[in-house]
């Protein structure tokens, strides 16, 4: 209720939130003109936030800190569905020695709860914790299609459907159309479409209410994940996610 709201609680949020998405530190001054916000007040709250240790100053600029660390993981929460998951990621890094992950959905991103990292020195994926956007990833697609493509317009307005690649979907008629054939197969292509030179693959997981709760996917260089082997990695991935579902008495 509007009434309810606290502005500088509220902009804590969005400074928190923008920072998550980010892989570098960023100044007071670059905060304020991100989020247009005024600077004495974004200085306030970030060195609030850093007494509490929820962001830590590494000179150059302020990043999350590691109080949010245990909060992230309880508020992605399913402890029972990543333990479960863990074991199946780590068996399809091996057949596939590529990176593994699993992603729930988080407020119109896919939010990467577990990593199964592969052998590669030069690894093509996210750390746990990781908000990724739904149009681009293979995950989110997964997640978006099972989930939420009746209301697609709604939840990625046009400022989200941000283009990464030149191979990102961006138009909602092209992800209708992206979703529809994810449904299709029973898994999600990113094609270069969120890094250059990355390709992933991923199926969607069930829970015990037969609803999509996950997905898994394998994420990997172009150079050794090329289109010939689409068929290969997607078969392993959803193998790997009916796996999962049934542990959570879900179906594929």
């Amino acid at each position: 209720m509007p009434e309810y709201n606290i502005p500088n609680l509220k902009n804590a949020c969005r400074i928190l939130r923008f920072l998550g998405e980010l892989d570098v530190s960023k100044s007071v001054t670059e905060l304020a003109e991100a989020l247009k916000l005024p600077r004495t007040s974004v200085l306030r709250i970030v060195k609030t936030l850093e007494s509490e240790g929820f962001l830590q100053d590494k000179g150059t600029g302020f990043q999350l800190g590691g109080a949010l660390a245990a909060l992230g993981m309880k508020a992605a929460g399913n402890v029972d569905l990543r333990a479960a998951a863990r074991p199946i990621l780590e068996a399809l890094t091996r057949a596939s020695n590529e990176t593994c992950h699993l992603a729930i959905w988080d407020e119109g991103r896919a939010l990467i709860v577990e990593v199964a990292e592969c052998p590669h020195p030069l690894r093509a994926a996210s750390s746990p914790g990781t908000r990724a956007y739904a149009h681009a990833s293979a995950t989110g697609k997964v997640l978006l299609a099972n989930r939420h493509a009746k209301e697609l317009s709604s939840i990625l307005q046009e400022a989200d459907r941000v283009s990464l690649t030149p191979n990102t979907i961006t138009s909602l008629d092209g992800l209708k159309r992206e979703l529809a054939k994810v449904v299709k197969l029973g898994y999600a292509i990113d094609d270069e479409e969120y890094h250059v030179g990355v390709r992933c693959v991923a199926a969607p997981v069930f829970d015990s209410r037969s609803e999509v709760c996950a997905g898994i996917g394998i994420t990997a260089s172009s150079a050794r994940f090329t289109k010939k082997r689409t068929r290969e990695f997607a078969r392993m991935v959803r193998e790997s996610a009916v796996e999962l579902s049934r542990l959570l008495g879900g179906h594929d």
